[in-house]
């Protein structure tokens, strides 16, 4: 029996969630003080929706392993 791919326990997406994440949220910080406001509106909700989707995708996206899985699936398939 093989040892289990890293994405099993999920660490790379976790970590790259987590980067992405802080990125945003200090890019977010770092805006509010320098951004007219008819422009921060805007730009802070585009960075809030990219979070939300960043998160959406890292909780209900299929692993690498699902995703190889299916392909062979497929790939079997008479």
């Amino acid at each position: 029996m093989s040892a289990p791919q890293p994405e099993a326990q999920w660490l790379w997406r976790r970590l790259f969630t987590w980067i992405v994440t802080a990125f945003i949220l200090l890019q977010l910080h770092l805006l509010i003080d320098r951004m007219p406001l008819e422009d921060l509106r805007t730009i802070a909700e585009r960075l809030i929706l990219l979070l939300a989707s960043l998160i959406a995708l890292y909780l209900i996206g299929p692993s690498a392993e699902h995703i190889i899985a299916l392909v062979r699936a497929w790939k079997d398939k008479p």
